[in-house]
This record gives structure tokens, sequence and C-alpha cells, in this order.
């Protein structure tokens, strides 16, 4: 699949699935997250941006923001989280006798050409950080793609945006200022991303089997060895799965401070635990493969290169250094 083939793939998936995904956490949302995953890597990484993005106006918009964020996604509108920028360009909010204008932009803006109801945070004067969801299809913005060249997810389009001079209605933001970095859904949202990167150790996985089978290599002792750990370390990632689903329930059923501490420290051991099983997943996949294999248009080269690329970000050994925190405390 390439980047022409994403588009309508999420439109298909925004239309029939995302207004009915379960708020995150639960067994079905991560199940779709895994499969999407699976089915490409760049396509999942938007996918879990447009889950997170109408998830995020579902939990602090008001009813009218509701609906129309309804009829959004009936029309086939793609959401998505917009967060990342540089320090030099960073978004804020000024005003102008009633109007709100934006001025700065964003990095790393995953589906730029794709999205067009992003949500970006932008910071007040007085301090804060604001949900703000815009109308891509109605608002101009200058994007750039000289920036994005990367080693994976090329096809994820994360380009720069600025969006100095564009004017917001009241109605654009969501929320209240500190409203998206609120926990457990803040961090414990990473429980998204471990899922389609999942999905893509899956991919992985079943992509080795079915070349060594091919070329009946599956009865040689070093390749069972090597297909053996594979097979354990995404088992192992699924069942981690389960446990950060466990955890955001608990949360669901009872939510107080012991179920929030819970989710965050479950969620963080659930990305170091599906990075570690990607990792030694790659690495036996290029052993099994060897340097034929590697040799497009096979996929293993891509599929290294996008979970490679997928696997660094957002921050995994902050997230590592959380659990052993709290492993102190």
């Amino acid at each position: 699949m390439n980047q022409y083939e994403i588009e309508p793939t999420l439109r298909r998936i925004a239309r029939s699935d995302a207004s009915g995904v379960p708020l995150v956490g639960r067994v079905a949302e991560l199940a779709a997250l895994r499969r999407v995953g699976y089915q490409n890597a760049s396509l999942g990484r938007i996918f879990e941006g447009h889950v997170n993005g109408a998830q995020l106006v579902a939990r602090y918009g008001s009813p009218e923001q509701h609906a129309s964020a309804d009829r959004a996604l009936a029309a086939g509108h793609l959401f998505g989280v917009w967060n990342t920028q540089s320090d030099a360009s960073a978004l804020r909010l000024e005003r102008n006798g009633d109007d709100i204008a934006l001025v700065g932009g964003k990095t790393w803006a995953s589906g730029a050409g794709s999205i067009s109801r992003p949500l970006v945070t932008a910071t007040w004067p007085e301090g804060g950080l604001q949900l703000c969801l815009l109308r891509m299809d109605e608002v101009p913005a200058r994007v750039d793609t000289s920036a994005w060249r990367p080693l994976g997810m090329h096809d994820s389009n994360s380009f720069t945006i600025d969006f100095t001079g564009l004017t917001l209605r009241p109605q654009d933001l969501i929320g209240t200022p500190g409203d998206y970095e609120r926990q457990p859904w803040f961090f414990g949202g990473a429980l998204r991303f471990a899922a389609v990167q999942t999905g893509i150790v899956a991919r992985l996985f079943a992509e080795v089997v079915a070349y060594l089978r091919e070329r009946r290599r599956d009865g040689d002792t070093m390749a069972r060895v090597r297909v053996a750990e594979m097979k354990i370390a995404l088992r192992t990632a699924d069942l981690w799965l389960d446990a950060g689903s466990a955890a955001w329930q608990r949360f669901d059923a009872v939510p107080d401070d012991r179920t929030t501490a819970d989710v965050l420290d479950v969620v963080d051991m659930v990305r170091a635990v599906v990075e570690r099983s990607a990792l030694d997943t790659i690495e036996r996949a290029v052993r099994s493969v060897g340097a034929h294999g590697l040799v497009e248009p096979l996929p293993f080269a891509g599929l290294v290169r996008d979970l490679q690329m997928y696997l660094r970000q957002p921050a995994p050994d902050a997230a590592l250094a959380r659990v052993g925190r709290a492993a102190f405390e």
C-alpha cells in the first residue's frame, strides 16, 4: 500500500468503524488498531491519530461539538492530533478583540494532506494548553514537505505545517486549557499506538513464516528456533496488550487515584515490552531471510524500517524511567 492508497482506505475506515470505536483500552479498539497496523504501518499511525482525535472531542467537547463531529465522521472526515512542535515556532493563541488567531505551527503532523479534522494544541498568552479543532478543507495553511526524509513510515506524510494567521471560532476550541494533558488518558493513551506496533510485529512474523515455508526451509532447525522466538515475542506483546486493556477496564469501573496510577504504570510497561518484542523480532527476521530477503519488492526491508522508526516515538526512555520510579515509590 502506498501513500495514494492510504487516504481512501482511511476514509472507508472512518465511515464504518471510527464512530463506534469504544473508549481507550477496550478490547475491540485494540483489536482494530492492531489489525490496521498489520495491514500497513503508516496507515496504522494515521488511524491511531484518527481514533485519538475523535475520542478527545467525545471526552471534552460540548453536545454541539459532539453532533458536529458525528456528522464529520459520517461524511468520512479524518481526525488526527498534532501536538509536536519546535521551540522556535511553537503554536500559540493570540486575542485580537473578539477574534482568536493562531501563530506558529506544528511538526510531525502525521496524515498531512489526508487529515481534514485535526486537533492541534496551542498555548494561551496567560498559559494553558488548549485543544483546537481545525477544518483543513476550509482553512489556509502552509505545508512544508521538504524536511520529511525519514528512515521509515514515509507514507505517514508527517509534514511541518504553519498555521499563522488562521482565525478560530469559539466552537473550534475543545474543552478547557489543560484537558489534553489530563491523566490517565494522556500517557495511558499510548496503549493505542502499542497496539498498532504489535500489529506490525505480527505482520513481520507472518511474512517470515511464509517466506521460509515457500523456500522449504521450514524443516531447518535454526529456522524453527528463530520462528519460535518470534512467536514468543509476539505472544508476549499480545498478553501485555491484554494487561493494558484490563487496567483500563478497572479504571472505567472505579476511576480513582489507585486505578489511575495502575493504568499509567501498566501502559508504560506495555510500551517497554512491545518495544523489546519488536526489536527481538526484527533481529530474528533479518537473520531468517538473509540478504536476499532484504531486497525490495519483498516486504521485509520496508517493514523493518517502518517498525524501527515507529518505535522511536514518543519518548520511550521516559516511559521506562516512570516504571522504575513507580517501583521505588
